[in-house]
């Protein structure tokens, strides 16, 4: 793995497992009854922070890449800027 792709998980995965620490332990409220809500909690907010990460770099990668530069009229086929004028 390039160590750009260690940095993101860990960015991620630390905050999942404090998260997740906390919870199960019941600090700031009560703790999961079982090993299954906990499981669930890590699985959810790891996933949700992997979308949000990745919707972020594709946002990113589409504004680099020229894409939102132009937006193209089908109807009349000519480009026009993207702030409309």
């Amino acid at each position: 793995m390039s160590s750009k792709t260690v940095i993101i998980l860990a960015l991620v995965l630390v905050p999942v497992a404090l998260m997740v620490g906390g919870a199960a332990l019941g600090i700031g409220g009560n703790a999961f009854p079982n090993a299954h809500f906990v499981i669930a909690f890590a699985l959810g907010a790891t996933g949700s922070l992997l979308l949000a990460v990745g919707l972020f770099a594709l946002s990113f990668h589409s504004a680099r890449s020229g894409y939102d530069d132009q937006v193209r009229d089908e109807r009349n086929g000519y480009g026009t800027d993207s702030d409309g004028a």
